[in-house]
């Protein structure tokens, strides 16, 4: 039986489910390993090894920019695998190879030309299409049951993301030009809570916008969008580091059964016409007034996003071992 292991940023016990973890690029991509699809293998997850000689296929997780301890750890056991002439995956979600920061020096050491890279979408891939030959696109599933679509009226809003994206979301707080007495519950980590409670007095918050804070997780997910018309998704297609995400938060806002407004990334395109514009203002505008005249872009989207199963996007993650 061949032995996979992915390093990710965690000290993961024997057994211990990585489903649960906040961080959706350990969550929906190294967790797929935990499916059927993988039980002719023996498959672990941690942030260290301790007998890289046992290893057949190493797959390196998502580094974590707050982790320089484990810098030279992850180098040191990527070269060593190399030395023995067995392959590397680097999963890549973002692109911090073009970054000044801790991820980015490891990316930059640890990466070959000749390595084989898993990217989240289009755009990732042709980010580093230049300087790198095998480049494979694998997106993320979809990680909840569809819901039936829900036409609530009221002008209520739901934001989920890591605490990465939030400064995207203080810039459309800002810039929040509606008049009309809206709702937003803002869902994310405990850093990202801390983050805007240190930035609160940098956000110009509009009187006629309530907002409360809630950590994510699915379960308060699923709980807040039984109440909410819709999902906002800002962002910013400039972003070089961001402008590569993957679908994730979108095919999870379809499947919650919520209209949608996101920024026009390019992994959101599959879906164009199903969501609202968030960065033209007339578009957000007529969102923010009637969330539910968008209702049927929902039911269209929902269609496409069934392809997405774990399942499915398992078998992809198969045939790269295959």
């Amino acid at each position: 039986m061949k032995n996979i292991h992915w390093l990710v940023p965690y000290q993961i016990n024997h057994n211990q489910d990585i489903s649960n973890k906040n961080l959706a690029s350990i969550r929906l991509r190294a967790g797929l390993f935990n499916l059927p699809s993988f039980n002719n293998f023996t498959v672990s997850f941690n942030e260290n090894i301790s007998d890289i000689d046992e290893i057949d296929y190493l797959f390196v997780g998502k580094f974590a920019g707050d982790r320089e301890d484990l810098i030279n750890t992850w180098i040191e056991i990527i070269n060593l695998h190399r030395e023995n002439c067995k392959k590397i995956f680097f999963d890549y979600t973002d692109h911090h190879l073009s970054m000044d920061s801790l991820a980015g020096q490891f990316y930059r050491a640890s990466i070959k030309p000749n390595d084989q890279i898993i990217t989240s979408s289009e755009k990732l891939k042709n980010n580093l299409a230049a300087d790198y030959k095998n480049i494979t696109i694998i997106e993320d599933p979809l990680e909840i049951e569809i819901q039936k679509v829900k036409k609530n009226k009221d002008s209520s809003f739901l934001y989920f993301g890591h605490h990465t994206n939030l400064k995207y979301l203080f810039n459309l707080i800002n810039n929040w030009h509606s008049k009309i007495q809206s709702n937003l519950i803002i869902q994310t980590s405990k850093i990202g809570i801390e983050e805007i409670r240190n930035q609160s007095q940098h956000i110009s918050k509009p009187p006629n916008l309530n907002i409360q804070f809630q950590l994510w997780s699915v379960e308060n997910m699923l709980k807040a969008s039984e109440n909410v018309s819709g999902v906002i998704i800002p962002g910013d297609i400039n972003d070089e580091r961001k402008n590569g995400v993957s679908h994730n938060r979108l095919i999870t806002a379809f499947a919650l059964g919520l209209p949608v407004a996101a920024t026009r990334y390019q992994s959101y395109l599959e879906f164009d016409h199903q969501f609202v514009d968030i960065d033209n203002q007339t578009e957000f505008e007529n969102f923010l007034q009637n969330p539910s005249l968008y209702s049927s872009r929902v039911e269209m989207a929902q269609k496409r996003v069934k392809n997405y199963t774990k399942e499915n996007i398992a078998k992809k993650w198969l045939n790269l071992i295959k």
